[in-house]
C-alpha cells in the first residue's frame, strides 16, 4: 500500500520517455540528498556526503541488458555512499516484457504482485533518510508481465518525480506523461529537465505546470560545449569520462546559473513535511467542519476519525500516527464503501473512462436530447438487467432517488388504471358537500399504499422512506408517513451447520412464528423453480391470498405497487429473505387483479377486461436492486434469482464502479405508456435533476459493466466465501446465525436487543479495526519491516447493522484476502465467547 515515513522520504522517478536522463537525475538527487544538511545550513561545494545530510538508498526494480551496464553501477561509481540495488535483471536490452520472454518466461519473483511486494519490503528496510526508486523507460513502459509501470506501481502510490524530455517533441511526451500519472492518482512533486535552449521545453513546461502547482527544475552543469548545459558527451577514455561527469555533477548540485539539485532536494523535503502535516490534521479538520451520514457525532472523537490518504484495490491507505513503520496502514474496506465497490478502488480503466467523458462532454442537458454514453448504457441495461421485460431507462443520481422514480412510475400506473379519470373542476365542486364528513353519500378517500416486507429500506428521501415501515431511520423525520403494509417475511439462516427457514410474526400474517422448514444446503434455498411444487410454496400462496383479501376487502386498503428488495434486505440488517416466498408473493399479487381493481363506491369487480394484453397485472412489481443487483449476490439480477421479472427495477451502487454517483430505473413498456397516453405535459413523469444521465457516470458505468462481465462467475447464487469457514462461524456460541451469498457474508450475533439500534456488534467491529490480520502476498499489502521478522498484517474496517456484522468483498478480491478476513472474524468471535 502507500508509504509515508516521518523519518524518511521515498520518491519514485518516472521518465517521460526512455533515455531522458533518469539515472543521471537519480544520481544528482542522491548526491544532493547526502550533501544538503537537514538543519538548513549551507552545503559545502563538494560531492561528498555531509554528516548532517540524509542517508540515501537507490533501487532499480527492473533492469534489462548486461549487468555490467546496469544503472546501479552508475550510482556506485559517482555516488559511492549510496546503497544501490536491482531487484530483477534481464539479459537482453529490450523492454522488460520482451526481455522476460527472451529469458524463458516470466520468473516467479517478477510477477506483478510479488514484484510490488518486494519493492514494499525494500522500502520498509530503507525507510530512514532518502530512498529513490528509478523506473524503466517511460511512464507506460511495460513491466515484466506487460502491465504498464504506472499501473504496476500504483498500489504503492509513491510521491513522484517526473523527468521530462528536453528533445524535440519533449513538450508533448512530458505533458502526456504528467497527465497519465495524475490520472492514476500520483502526486507529482517535481518535474526535472536538462536545459533546452533551442526548443525551450523547460520554459514552456514551467508555465504549464505552474498553473497546476508543480515546480519545474532545469538542471545543468558544465557540458561539452558550454559552462552550463546537458551532460557531456562520452569522452575517449573511461577516466576522462568519469572526470567530466564528476565535474558535471558538481555543477548540477551547486549551480549558480539556474536551478540546482540542492534546491530540488529542499523542495522535496518541504513537500514531505507538508504532506505529513496535512494528513495529521485531516481528521481534526473533518471533525470540525463535516457532518457525517449515519453518525452520532457526540460519540466520535477526533482520534476516532479514519483519515484516508488514498485507496487502491480492496484497501484504504489510512493514517496511523502510532505505527512504528509507515504512517499509512492498509485497511481492508470491509463494507465495500457502503456497497459501491465491485472491481476495486481507483481502477485505471474507470478513471480513464471518467476523464474521457469529462473531456468530451463535461455535462450536457438530457431532456429531449441524446448523447452516446447515455444511449449506449440504456441499450446495455435493457439487454442485460432488463432483458425480456424492460423497454425504457430513466437516469437519476443515487439509489434513493432512483426508487423515488420507481414509486412514481408504479403508483401513477395503478392510479390511472384503477382510479379512472379524475373529475373535472365543475363536477368536483358540485360534489364537494357529499364528500364532507357526516354526509350520507361520502366517505374519506383512500390513500394509495405500497405492499412490501418488514425490514425493507429504500433510501432516505421522503418518498422512499414512506415506502418502508416505521423504523429507526424514520423515527425522527417529522414528514414521514408510512404509506403501506409490510408483511413479515420468511427468512433464511445457517445455524449450527443447518439451513433454517423461519418467520418472526405475532400472528398478524402467519398462523404462528417459528420454523417453516429445514434444508440440507444453501444451494437448495436458491433453486426456486424446484421448490415451486413443494408444500411450503403452497403454504406461502395461501398466506399471501389471505393477507391480501383481509387488507383489501375487510380493511378497504388500496395498493398501488409491490416493492421488494430481492433476496437480501441490506440496510434493514442483512435480512436474507426466502426467495421462494418472494416468488410466490409476486405470483399471487399478479393473480389478484380482482382485488386491486376494486374502486371506491359504488364497488365493482374488475376481474375481466381491465388488463390490456402484454400489460402489467395486479400491481406493478418494483425490484429495488440498488444493493443486490449486477452480480453482488451471485445473480445477474433479481429476475434471474426469483425466476420472475419485475415491471420496474432500480440499479445503482456498483453500476458506476464506486467512482461517481449514478442510478438507473428500468421500466416495462406498459408502464411507460401510462405516461404517454395523453399529450398533456402534466401527465408526463415530472421528475429529474440537473445532472440527469451525466456523461461521466454513464461512460464509467459502461466500463464497469465490461469489467463485471470479465470477472463475474458463471455459477448462479454461489458465494465467494469459503463454505467450511462460514459453517464454522455458525457453530460459535456468540453467533445466532450466518449467511453468505455472492460477495456478502453476514453474521447475526445472539442478543436480547436485535435491530439497527442494537450496539451488540460494535465491540466486534472495533476489535477488527485495531487488530492485525495476517496478510497474503498481495500488491496492496507490502510487508512490515523485514528486519523485525514480522508477518505482514492488515486491519479490517467494517460497519455493523445493529447486531449484525457483515463483510462485503468486491468481485475481484483475492481469495487469500477473503480467507484472512474470514479467519480474523472467526478469531474475534471466538475470543468474545
Amino acid at each position: 500500500m502507500a508509504h509515508l515515513f516521518r523519518g524518511g522520504r521515498v520518491h519514485q522517478i518516472f521518465g517521460a520517455d526512455t533515455d531522458v536522463g533518469k539515472t543521471i537525475f537519480s544520481t544528482a538527487l542522491a548526491l544532493a540528498s547526502a550533501a544538503c544538511p537537514l538543519d538548513g545550513s549551507a552545503p559545502a561545494r563538494t560531492l561528498n556526503a555531509h554528516a548532517a545530510g540524509e542517508a540515501v538508498s537507490y533501487l532499480k526494480p527492473v533492469s534489462t541488458g548486461a549487468a555490467s551496464e546496469a544503472d546501479e553501477g552508475h550510482l556506485r561509481t559517482f555516488a559511492p555512499h549510496v546503497e544501490a540495488h536491482t531487484l530483477v535483471q534481464f539479459r537482453d536490452p529490450v523492454s522488460p516484457h520482451v526481455a522476460a520472454r527472451c529469458d524463458g518466461g516470466l520468473p516467479a519473483d517478477a510477477q506483478d504482485a510479488v514484484l510490488v511486494s518486494r519493492i514494499g519490503a525494500w522500502i520498509h528496510a530503507h525507510a530512514r533518510g532518502a530512498a529513490l526508486i528509478e523506473t524503466a523507460g517511460g511512464v507506460h513502459s511495460p513491466g515484466p508481465s506487460g502491465t504498464s509501470q504506472a499501473d504496476l506501481l500504483r498500489p504503492l502510490r509513491l510521491p513522484t518525480i517526473l523527468v521530462g524530455s528536453s528533445r524535440l517533441g519533449g513538450i508533448s511526451t512530458t505533458r502526456a506523461a504528467y497527465e497519465s500519472l495524475t490520472l492514476r492518482g500520483y502526486d507529482v512533486d517535481a518535474v526535472l529537465l536538462f536545459p533546452s535552449p533551442v526548443y525551450g521545453n523547460d520554459v514552456y513546461l514551467r508555465d504549464y505546470l505552474a498553473e497546476r502547482g508543480v515546480r519545474v527544475f532545469t538542471l545543468g552543469g558544465p557540458s561539452s560545449t558550454s559552462a552550463w548545459g546537458p551532460p557531456p558527451v562520452r569522452a575517449p577514455t573511461t577516466a576522462q569520462d568519469c572526470d567530466a561527469m564528476r565535474h558535471f555533477y558538481l555543477g548540477v548540485l551547486h549551480s549558480e546559473q539556474g536551478d540546482s539539485a540542492i534546491s530540488v532536494v529542499r523542495h522535496l523535503r518541504e513537500l514531505h513535511t507538508q504532506r505529513i502535516a496535512a494528513l495529521e490534521s485531516l481528521g481534526k479538520r473533518a471533525h470540525e467542519h463535516c457532518w457525517w451520514p449515519f453518525t452520532q457525532h457526540a460519540r466520535v472523537g477526533v482520534d476516532d476519525v479514519m483519515a484516508i490518504d488514498s485507496a487502491h484495490g480492496d484497501f484504504f491507505a489510512v493514517h496511523s500516527p502510532a505505527s512504528p513503520h509507515s504512517l499509512l496502514t492498509p485497511v481492508l474496506d470491509g463494507s465495500a464503501s457502503w456497497w459501491t465497490q465491485a472491481v476495486g478502488h481507483a481502477h485505471p480503466r474507470l478513471a480513464l473512462a471518467a476523464a474521457y467523458a469529462a473531456g468530451r462532454y463535461g455535462h450536457v442537458i438530457f431532456p429531449s436530447a441524446a448523447h452516446e454514453p447515455a444511449v449506449r448504457l440504456a441499450e446495455r441495461l435493457l439487454a442485460t438487467v432488463g432483458r425480456g421485460w424492460a423497454a425504457r431507462v430513466f437516469y437519476s443520481d443515487d439509489g434513493s432517488t432512483g426508487m423515488e422514480v420507481a414509486l412514481k412510475m408504479a403508483l401513477q400506473a395503478s392510479v390511472r388504471r384503477y382510479a379512472g379519470e379524475a373529475p373535472d373542476a365543475e363536477t368536483h365542486a358540485r360534489t364537494a358537500r357529499g364528500r364532507q364528513p357526516g354526509s350520507l353519500g361520502g366517505r374519506p378517500p383512500r390513500v394509495w399504499e405500497v405492499l412490501g416486507l418488514q425490514g425493507s429500506y429504500h433510501g432516505d428521501t421522503i418518498g422512499a422512506m414512506d415506502a418502508c415501515e416505521p423504523s429507526v431511520f424514520s423515527e425522527h423525520v417529522e414528514w414521514y408517513q408510512g404509506r403501506g403494509y409490510w408483511m413479515a417475511p420468511p427468512t433464511v439462516h445457517l445455524r449450527a451447520g443447518r439451513v433454517h427457514i423461519e418467520v418472526a410474526d405475532e400472528g398478524r400474517d402467519w398462523p404462528a412464528s417459528g420454523a417453516l422448514a429445514q434444508l440440507d444446503t444453501i444451494d437448495e434455498v436458491y433453486d426456486v423453480e424446484a421448490r415451486l411444487t413443494t408444500p411450503l410454496a403452497a403454504h406461502y400462496r395461501r398466506v399471501v391470498h389471505a393477507v391480501l383479501e383481509r387488507l383489501v376487502v375487510e380493511e378497504r386498503r388500496r395498493f398501488g405497487a409491490l416493492v421488494l428488495e430481492p433476496l437480501v434486505m441490506g440496510a434493514g440488517g442483512m435480512i436474507f429473505v426466502d426467495p421462494l416466498f418472494q416468488r410466490c408473493l409476486v405470483d399471487v399479487v399478479r393473480e389478484r387483479t380482482d382485488l386491486f381493481a376494486l374502486s371506491d363506491p359504488p364497488l365493482r369487480s374488475a376481474a375481466a377486461g381491465t388488463t390490456p394484453p402484454g400489460s402489467w397485472r395486479g400491481l406493478p412489481v418494483v425490484f429495488d436492486e440498488v444493493f443486490a443487483g449486477l452480480g453482488r449476490l451471485g445473480f445477474a439480477s433479481g429476475a434471474s434469482a426469483l425466476g420472475v421479472t419485475p415491471d420496474v427495477s432500480c440499479v445503482a451502487k456498483i453500476l458506476s464502479g464506486g467512482t461517481v454517483p449514478l442510478a438507473a430505473t428500468l421500466a416495462s413498456d406498459s408502464l411507460f405508456r401510462t405516461f404517454t397516453s395523453s399529450t398533456d405535459k402534466a401527465h408526463a413523469l415530472l421528475h429529474g435533476h440537473s445532472y440527469t444521465a451525466h456523461p461521466v457516470g454513464c461512460q464509467v458505468a459502461l466500463e464497469t459493466l465490461d469489467l463485471l462481465d470479465a470477472v463475474r462467475g458463471a455459477a448462479r447464487g454461489t458465494s465467494v466465501w469459503d463454505r467450511a469457514g462460514v459453517e464454522r462461524l455458525s457453530h460459535l456460541p456468540r453467533v445466532d446465525s450466518v449467511m453468505a451469498l455472492g460477495t456478502v457474508l453476514a453474521v447475526a450475533l445472539r442478543t436480547d436487543r436485535a435491530g439497527y439500534a442494537s450496539e451488540e456488534a460494535e465491540s466486534v467491529v472495533r476489535r477488527l479495526r485495531t487488530q492485525a490480520v495476517p496478510a497474503a502476498c498481495h500488491p496492496d499489502l507490502p510487508p512490515m519491516a523485514a528486519d523485525a521478522g514480522e508477518t505482514p498484517a492488515f486491519p479490517l474496517h467494517l460497519r455493523s447493522l445493529g447486531h449484525v456484522v457483515y463483510i462485503m468483498a468486491s468481485l475481484t478480491t483475492p481469495e487469500t484476502v477473503r480467507e484472512r478476513a474470514l479467519s480474523a472474524l472467526e478469531q474475534v468471535l471466538q475470543a468474545a465467547t
